[in-house]
């Protein structure tokens, strides 16, 4: 389950601006992931609009690690849990090397990438969805791979 998630993408989502499981009619949209340095507090960070609101300096390793998630769906479960739960494939971010100032990898950030970006530039278009605390890691050069909770990334209640 996530750390916690945006208030940005909530209401967004609520509106019908975003949608999980498909582009909206926006071709260049992706859903992507990007590893943290930090752990994020939800009261300093949940508000944030974009990801260059975001107050601190989280990228873990500055080669902009981030990795598109595939196979977005929606599973409702309105009858028996009531609730909606928002699911993708496991994801695997290549070739994961220390970060420049020594940190250790502490959580992951998942965002909705509307410009296409690898590069902190981009960060202004891209929406901030949900960030997921993990076990820390130092990175060595090998893959990581993601294995998202088996009732999804993202539960609705």
């Amino acid at each position: 389950m996530a750390s916690f998630i945006f208030n940005g993408w909530k209401g967004g989502l609520a509106a019908g601006t975003y949608n999980w499981d498909d582009d909206g009619g926006v071709a260049s949209k992706t859903v992507k992931v990007a590893l943290s340095e930090i752990v994020m507090v939800k009261a300093d960070e949940e508000d944030a609009d974009d990801l260059a609101d975001l107050t601190t300096n989280w990228e873990f390793d500055g080669s902009y690690a981030r990795t598109v998630v595939t196979n977005l769906t929606v599973k409702a479960d309105t009858d028996t849990n009531n609730r909606a739960e928002l699911d993708a494939d496991n994801t695997t971010i290549s070739a994961v090397g220390a970060d420049a100032g020594g940190q250790t990898c502490t959580g992951v950030l998942l965002y909705i990438d509307y410009a296409g970006s690898t590069t902190a530039s981009g960060d202004a278009t891209a929406i901030p969805i949900a960030f997921f605390d993990i076990t820390p890691f130092a990175g060595n050069g090998s893959d990581i791979l993601l294995t998202w909770n088996s009732v999804g990334l993202i539960t609705l209640t």
